[in-house]
């Protein structure tokens, strides 16, 4: 329960999360609520939590508690008000699972991760340096096009990509 972990996790993880309520029918007034019960979830499980599987175990696990969070949001909320039954009902609840089934797929949550994981690393470095990084590694321009739209030299090109490049590696092994 390092916290500067659990500050990246929750960084990382908790638009993915709040997404995942949103696209289930989380109303916004609500969502961040379910999100804290899922992170509540995450810290009371997190010391049992085994890998199951060499990519991708964390994040179905994460899923799973939101699946539940979300089925308890709703079964409180439905407690709450006053029972609507029939068949439009069960619809819509199919719907909920449906829609948020469709948002956890490994692509959406690679891409979300990848995001949250390019965010918080820009944030380290001056505009210049992310840039030069941006245009040699993302765009696939040549040092001498980085320096020249940037206003580096090169040598200060070659250098920005590796230092933001080796920023992504600490940043993906912890």
């Amino acid at each position: 329960m390092d916290p500067d972990a659990w500050s990246r996790l929750a960084t990382t993880f908790g638009p993915i999360v709040y997404k995942w309520c949103r696209v289930s029918n989380v109303p916004m007034s609500d969502a961040a609520d379910v999100v804290q019960d899922v992170f509540a979830s995450v810290a009371r499980g997190i010391s049992d939590f085994e890998r199951q599987k060499q990519e991708g175990s964390f994040r179905s696990w994460l899923a799973t508690i939101t699946r539940n969070r979300t089925a308890d949001y709703f079964r409180r909320a439905a407690k709450a008000q006053a029972a609507i039954g029939g068949t439009d009902a069960m619809l819509a609840m199919q719907r909920h699972a449906e829609s948020l089934e469709s948002t956890i797929s490994e692509a959406s949550v690679e891409a979300a991760i990848s995001h949250q994981l390019l965010q918080q690393v820009r944030a380290e470095f001056e505009t210049a340096t992310w840039d030069a990084f941006w245009l040699t590694t993302i765009e696939e321009k040549s040092a001498s096009e980085a320096a020249e739209i940037t206003g580096l030299s090169r040598a200060s090109v070659y250098q920005a990509k590796s230092r933001i490049l080796r920023r992504l590696r600490q940043r993906l092994e912890t």
